[in-house]
């Protein structure tokens, strides 16, 4: 009996020890996939055709949003939104069909205050959301970027692609749009960056310099102040999606995003659609 005791203490010691180098093992995976993704969007972001143009303002961007001790990226900058997001609320757009089913929202976040930089949102909830993410639960958040560069997102996007509505002829007018991506996710259109669509800056020369590494961090200071005002969407499934030249805007904003290592933003993926990566 003393044998056979001996025995079972040490089959558990081993499952013991398995355990843990397994969890190891695991946890080493984790971080191994998480820098092998860091990787793959490195080398989207420069591209052999484009590296020279890329790199001419890379060094300027990358001291603005990095610091220099560490080498990370510096802490997002924040606003108090609470109280905000019902003054974003959209009752309903002119022209708008009877009978809408889903909350809408638009609005601006500040991304740098002194030299008044805001980027300009419109939200179209998942189908049947009614403002407080409880019937889009477990609908994933998606990011919609329009590339060009220059290309609005809320009137290329939202207007003429896979957003709610489509205009009439008569530019007066709305009409349900039957291919809209709402009905699966939460869409988000970004104005992106300073100058295009609504987005501003009160600083003329921003707009001379809005490189590719500025763009990405100042949509990532977009999405952190942006969660603060829609907290019900804090960790839920995010995903970075446009077309054209989002084939720069998306993976590098990915790569800021795990850059900053929020655990406010889960992002699960990116899709270009006919993107320049070159």
């Amino acid at each position: 009996a003393r044998a056979m005791k001996s025995t079972v203490l040490a089959l558990l010691l081993l499952v013991a020890v398995q355990c843990l180098a397994l969890g190891s093992r695991t946890a080493a995976a984790a971080k191994v996939r998480r820098t092998r993704q860091g990787d793959y969007l490195n080398r989207l972001r420069g591209s052999p055709s484009s590296r020279a143009s890329w790199e001419s303002l890379a060094a300027v961007e990358e001291e603005q949003t990095t610091t220099k001790a560490t080498g990370r990226p510096a802490p997002a900058a924040v606003a108090a939104e609470a109280g905000r997001k019902e003054a974003d609320r959209v009752e309903a757009l002119p022209g708008q069909p009877s009978g809408v089913d889903f909350a809408q929202y638009a609005g601006y976040v500040t991304v740098d205050a002194a030299a008044g930089r805001a980027l300009f949102y419109y939200l179209a909830e998942a189908v049947g959301g009614n403002g407080d993410g409880s019937s889009s639960k477990g609908k994933p958040l998606l990011l919609w970027l329009n590339g060009g560069s220059g290309c609005s997102s809320l009137g290329y996007g939202a207007m003429e692609e896979l957003g709610p509505f489509r205009v009439m002829s008569d530019g007066k007018t709305l009409y349900r749009n039957p291919y809209s991506w709402k009905a699966g996710s939460t869409v988000l259109f970004l104005e992106s960056p300073a100058g295009v669509g609504y987005s501003y800056s009160n600083t003329t020369a921003d707009y001379g310099r809005s490189g590719d590494n500025r763009t990405a961090e100042d949509a990532y200071l977009f999405l952190a102040n942006w969660l603060e005002r829609f907290p019900e969407y804090k960790g839920r499934e995010f995903y970075i999606t446009g077309e054209s030249y989002a084939g720069h805007y998306v993976p590098q904003l990915a790569h800021a995003i795990l850059r900053h290592a929020s655990p406010a933003i889960n992002l699960k993926g990116i899709m270009v659609r006919k993107g320049a990566i070159n």
